[in-house]
Parts: structure tokens; sequence; C-alpha cells
């Protein structure tokens, strides 16, 4: 019985903590080009500015396999999605057809990104669930550290480990 009730205690503060949760979210839909080296990617940036075609420019140089063949097409994404300096970049970007003017560098090598389209859009019921969740937790850690709250889990080294499923299922079979 405890445990249900610590259950729908649970969901009900976590439906308390998350009600200002939106179900839409800045989204950006753009495409990229990706390459190693960076005195490329600024010879790219030149052709894009006198007239060169992006998606035509990414299908014969971007070292993306996943979206060089639909001309760096990425799709519509939201925050969380990409490496923290495409992101910022991306979402600085302010019109539709907007290019980075100098490469963007992350893990992956230099980026020449386009925004194609920025705007609010419905959240999936998982993006949903998830930007809950995210909230929640967030607010339960921060709880936890403001009243200095410990969690005792020597008890978890002195879980038996036989017998288990696996070795009874052996045993059963055998």
């Amino acid at each position: 019985k405890s445990f249900f009730e610590n259950q729908i205690f649970e969901r009900k503060l976590k439906d308390l903590i998350t009600a200002d949760v939106t179900h839409t979210e800045e989204q950006v839909w753009a495409r990229h080009i990706l390459v190693q080296d960076e005195a490329l990617a600024v010879t790219i940036i030149e052709k894009l500015k006198n007239g060169d075609d992006f998606a035509t420019l990414a299908k014969e140089l971007s070292e993306d396999t996943g979206s060089a063949v639909n001309g760096g097409d990425l799709g519509w994404f939201g925050s969380g999605a990409m490496v923290a300096e495409f992101e910022t970049a991306v979402f600085a970007l302010e019109k539709p057809g907007d290019i980075t003017l100098t490469p963007v560098k992350s893990q992956f090598g230099f980026h020449i990104i386009q925004l194609i389209a920025k705007q609010e859009r419905p959240l999936t019921a998982e993006q949903y669930e998830a930007a809950r969740t995210k909230v929640f937790t967030d607010w339960l850690t921060a709880a936890r550290d403001e009243y200095g709250v410990e969690i005792f889990d020597f008890w978890k080294e002195r879980v038996p480990t036989e017998p288990n499923f696996v070795t009874m299922a052996t045993e059963a079979a055998n």
C-alpha cells in the first residue's frame, strides 16, 4: 500500500511542478554542410554568398553522409538535439535563408548552416513527457541540494546476486 501511495504522491507532485511546461517549443528546420578543413568551409561560404546552390554543394562536399544525400537537410529539431556549438549558431540565425557567416566548429568538424524555417511547433507526446521529466528532475536535484538530502545506498552492496533469474532458469533447464 505504501509503495502505491508513494507513486501517487510522486505523480501528483510532478503534475504540480510541471504544470507550466508548454506543449510547444521553438524549433528550427536547417541544413548544413560538414567539412574537416576550415579553409574549405570559408571557400564554401564564399560560393554560397556568390549564389551557388546550398543543396548541390552539400551533396558534393559534405562529409555528413546522412544528410548530404538530402542536400544537407536536417529536418525540424528543437533545443538539445544537436551539439552545443551547432545549436547556438542555428538558433542565432533569424530569417529563413540566413547562412552562418563563419564556419561553426564542433567535435565533428566545421559546419556551414542554413536556416530554412523557425517557429513554435507542437511537441510529440514523448517530447512533452521528456520535457516534464527534465523539469521535475531538475527541481528534485535542486531541492535535494538546498535541503542537504543524503542518499544512503550502501544497502545495494548487501543485496545477494545469487540466485537470480538466469541461474534459476539454467538450473530448471538441466
